[in-house]
């Protein structure tokens, strides 16, 4: 093949990534909509019902209005991150609108929308609260999400490196490279996000070790499909983890924002894990930090497992191969053939036929 024509391949093949990027980005992004946002409602005379009556006309299945005991107890779920909102009834005066600006931007605003309509259509006013509000080092509520990115991209560019240096090595080689990775780029960018620029405060340790944990997830998973794939390994790599999962991400577009598909499947992408454990540590306390940290941790196993697969799989060719160790080790498991049979196999065969 010409120059010109490996050139026109590449440009066509970095079309179609472009061109799936697009699709998954947009898909998550075109048309954000609130589906089971949890909402409480504190007050006499059936007010969740006449709540929930209310925000489903407006937006059928947006959300989960459910009563809560008091108001402090509806204050707690807010300020914890269980319950998105609450709004608190009393039999005169305004309607008290709980939100929390930490748990993100956009689930605040379509939250005080529905209750402000909601308080029109009764003729009452709103006082709003906001029960964790987001600092002015992140006001945007992004830092999360560009702490997941910064030990994301980092950690599939620093895979190939690994891959293309060490494939003649054992597997345990490049994903020592990874773990120190992880570790570095952890320390390193909670020491820009908490000292540098004070956006993720508050708790440098835990927040080191969610990071530390989110980019082994990261680096082990590639590694993982290095090992099964080869090189091209790294590929389905960036397709599950950059193309799909950050694109749901949690940040970007919340959660209970994302279209059907993607919001089903996002909080079991190490992506959503980490921005989820970020924020909850940072923001609430840490009260709901258990489910993403052991999807970050099943992340991690389930690559380990299957490098220590891989590792066997090597193991075994080097007992009964005349190859070179390191032509072995640079074989990646779905390139492993099965032994030809000899000769003497293929005589008894045929006798045993006939």
């Amino acid at each position: 093949m010409s120059a010109f024509r490996r050139i026109l391949a590449i440009a066509l093949v970095a079309a179609g990534v472009s061109c799936m990027f697009v699709l998954s980005y947009g898909y998550a992004a075109h048309a954000p909509r609130p589906h089971d946002v949890r909402v409480e409602v504190v007050g006499a005379n059936g007010a969740a019902a006449s709540v929930s009556t209310a925000f489903e006309r407006a937006v059928p299945g947006g959300f989960d209005v459910v009563p809560a005991a008091d108001e402090a107890a509806a204050r707690d779920d807010v300020s914890t991150g269980t319950a998105s909102g609450a709004i608190v009834s009393p039999p005169v005066g305004p309607l008290q609108v709980l939100t929390a600006g930490a748990g993100g931007l956009a689930v605040q605003q379509i939250v005080t929308r529905a209750a402000t309509a909601y308080a029109f259509a009764q003729g009452r006013a709103i006082a709003q609260v906001d029960v964790v509000p987001l600092p002015s080092s992140d006001a945007g509520g992004v830092s999360a999400f560009f702490l997941q990115l910064g030990l994301l991209i980092p950690g599939l560019l620093v895979s190939i490196l690994f891959y293309l240096i060490g494939r003649r090595s054992r597997l345990w080689a490049r994903l020592s490279g990874g773990v120190v990775y992880a570790l570095c780029a952890a320390a390193l960018g909670v020491l820009v996000m908490d000292a540098g620029f004070g956006a993720l405060t508050g708790a440098p340790a835990a927040l080191f070790g969610i990071a530390a944990l989110a980019a082994m997830a990261f680096v082990v998973t590639v590694a993982a499909l290095q090992a099964v794939f080869g090189l091209p390994g790294t590929a389905v790599a960036a397709a599950v983890l950059l193309i799909v999962g950050n694109a749901v991400n949690g940040a970007t577009v919340a959660t209970p924002l994302l279209p059907d598909g993607y919001r089903q499947i996002a909080p079991a992408f190490p992506n959503n894990a980490a921005v989820r454990a970020i924020k909850d540590q940072i923001y609430f306390g840490g009260h709901h930090a258990l489910e993403p940290l052991l999807i970050l941790s099943a992340w991690v196993a389930g690559g380990l497992l299957i490098i220590a697969l891989a590792d066997l799989l090597h193991l075994q060719q080097r007992r009964q191969a005349v190859q070179s160790s390191a032509d072995i080790y640079a074989k990646p498991m779905v390139s492993r053939r099965l032994p030809r049979p000899t000769a003497a196999a293929t005589e008894d065969s045929a006798s045993d036929s006939a």
